[in-house]
């Protein structure tokens, strides 16, 4: 079965209350401005989270889809740690065709915050204009964003999100439930942010840290 499963119907898109307390579940922080669900697990809990692209604090936030499923997460940084990284923007740099459909996504993703500000009533937010996430449209800087826009948006859309959801086959599929004992289930959900998270793939736009993820490249790690 295709991966394009997870993405959700416009009907189940509606975050309910339920949705929020299993994403501040997989995530260990309450969660902040989600306003859309756009990918779910075939037993309906989230597996990416749309945040607004202006928080409620009034800053700009590039990152809309942002992965909280604890087995995905795990399975693209193990992609990360494996230096796929470093391989797929070598291929952006010798293969124009993967360059154009990448630079396509990137539109792709502008498109689909800004439907999303429009859906949410924030509207435009110029601060971020023209500027996506995960290193798009030259670069691949975070996996789990572009898994995240290909969970959202399906195959087709982006095609370094498409590879890596490829790769991650043998830990996770979308016709199979992977939710039992991924996180806590047990006590209240998390009410008070302990973290030092920032958006992912994009620290600098928000003014927060983004977790460091370790890579196989001392150099790219520098950069």
């Amino acid at each position: 079965m295709e991966h394009n499963t997870a993405a959700a119907r416009d009907d189940s898109r509606q975050p309910s209350a339920h949705d929020l307390e299993v994403l501040s579940r997989q995530l260990g922080r309450p969660v902040r401005d989600v306003v859309e669900i756009p990918a779910r697990c075939v037993c309906g809990n989230p597996l990416v989270a749309a945040t607004a692209p202006r928080l409620s604090n009034g800053t700009p936030f590039p990152t809309t889809f942002y992965l909280t499923h604890p087995v995905i997460t795990s399975a693209v940084s193990r992609l990360e740690a494996a230096g796929v990284m470093n391989t797929m923007n070598e291929q952006l740099a010798g293969d124009a065709e993967l360059s154009a459909a990448y630079r396509s996504a990137h539109e792709a993703y502008l498109a689909a915050r800004d439907a999303i500000g429009r859906r949410s009533g924030i509207g435009a937010v110029p601060e971020i204009d023209g500027v996506s996430a995960g290193g798009m449209p030259t670069r691949v800087k975070c996996l789990h964003v572009l898994v995240g826009h290909s969970l959202a948006a399906g195959p087709g859309v982006n095609p370094l999100g498409d590879e890596a959801l490829r790769q991650i086959r043998e830990w996770w599929t979308a016709d199979r439930c992977y939710c039992e004992g991924a996180w806590d289930t047990t006590g209240e959900a998390p009410s008070r942010d302990l973290s030092r998270h920032g958006p992912q793939g994009l620290p600098d736009i928000v003014g927060r840290p983004a977790p460091v993820r370790k890579s196989a490249n001392p150099a790219e790690a520098a950069q």
